[in-house]
């Protein structure tokens, strides 16, 4: 099996017909071939656009007849209209087949700026992955607006990389109403535009070069806004394909190693890439000294760090924040993100899990570290 993780990006050209009601046909599919996945034992998680053609079905359209100007009051109306009615149908549907789906509405600011925040939603999507619920996630389009700089990601192509990134992803599958990357324009050369099955090293050079503008007045992405989620996906280690998502069985073919659609294969390793993040974000002043128990439980058998094992805290740190892990001679280790600042480890170090509440009255989670923000050295 050579992916684990995977996230599909499900475009509003899929996920809507051309009046903007949801296609149900397509959701009926998709949640066939997640149950399949799911089956196969593979992690899913779906970055879903549509709430804004959901919501077009639900208003009067006297009222929204500048909706082609995409303007953003408007879009926001829709988004908060048709955000429940998409996750109702989402819901509905996958639920015949015994599949639980969540919702997660996210900012850029939650992601990039907010360590705390940052790691609360990366925990979230993991305990998600382990009970076996798809988490189904859009732009919060109510809060990011383009007046609040910083705060948008513009498109779910984009939004899609962030959470390849996050959640550690192997392979991110952008599903739209095209076979890939042509080139050339199929719609106005049919004749001579042709797939490009495999891009090995797409840089910002080539994203104007290769991209082009949306025709969907509904949608906010495009090739080039494709291109620029895939620069960034790649080099945060994950592999990204391009491929036509109106037969979700091309998901299937995709993971049996078919080629469909284009393919970019990823700039450097998943454990390169995090570890070199880590690196640069780790303070030696703050640190976490452990037993020889949970030495070897970390570097033989690569489990997350409890709160048992832990012998000492030092410097000042936060949640989220990056810290190091020393044995006993006081030898790095290993590195990764706290859930919990020095303060609350403190008060739980050499404690069982199941203590944790009744020393600090609450609990973020049972780890301190959990085994997919650490990286052994």
């Amino acid at each position: 099996m050579k992916y684990k993780r995977i996230v599909i990006k499900i475009g509003t050209s899929l996920i809507t017909k051309k009046d903007g009601d949801l296609n149900y046909k397509f959701i009926s599919n998709l949640s066939e071939v997640c149950k399949k996945l799911i089956d196969l034992n593979y992690d899913i998680v779906l970055i879903s656009s549509g709430a804004v053609g959901a919501g077009m079905q639900l208003i009067d359209k006297k009222l929204i007849d500048n909706i082609n100007q995409k303007q953003t009051s408007i879009k926001q109306v829709l988004a908060s209209l048709g955000q429940p009615y998409l996750m109702k149908h989402y819901q509905e549907i996958f639920e015949r087949l015994n599949i639980k789906t969540s919702q997660i509405l996210l900012t850029r600011k939650e992601i990039t700026e907010d360590k705390s925040t940052y790691l609360n939603i990366k925990n979230t999507i993991e305990k998600l992955i382990e009970f076996k619920i798809i988490p189904i996630i859009n732009e919060n389009d109510v809060v990011s607006t383009e007046e609040l700089e910083g705060e948008k990601f513009g498109d779910n192509d984009t939004l899609s990389s962030f959470v390849s990134n996050m959640i550690d992803a192997n392979l991110l599958i952008i599903l739209s109403s095209i076979e890939g990357l042509f080139t050339t324009d199929p719609n106005l050369y049919p004749q001579s535009a042709k797939l490009i099955s495999e891009i090995k090293n797409v840089g910002i050079q080539d994203i104007d070069s290769l991209g082009g503008p949306t025709t969907n007045n509904l949608g906010t992405g495009g090739m080039n806004a494709k291109l620029k989620a895939i620069e960034l996906a790649s080099v945060s280690g994950t592999d990204v394909i391009i491929a036509n998502g109106k037969n979700p069985d091309n998901i299937l073919k995709i993971i049996n190693g078919e080629k469909i659609g284009t393919f970019f294969p990823a700039k450097l390793k998943i454990i390169e890439r995090k570890k070199r993040w880590l690196l640069n974000n780790m303070s030696r002043s703050k640190s976490l000294t452990i037993d020889e128990g949970a030495k070897n439980a970390i570097l033989q058998n690569n489990t997350s760090l409890l709160p048992p094992g832990i012998i000492s805290v030092s410097g000042a740190f936060k949640s989220g924040e990056v810290v190091c892990i020393l044995d006993k001679d006081k030898q790095l280790i290993a590195c990764g993100i706290t859930s919990y600042s020095n303060e609350e480890i403190n008060k739980i170090k050499g404690k069982q899990s199941k203590d944790i509440i009744n020393n600090l009255g609450y609990i973020h989670t049972e780890e301190i570290i959990h085994k997919n923000n650490l990286v052994n050295l």
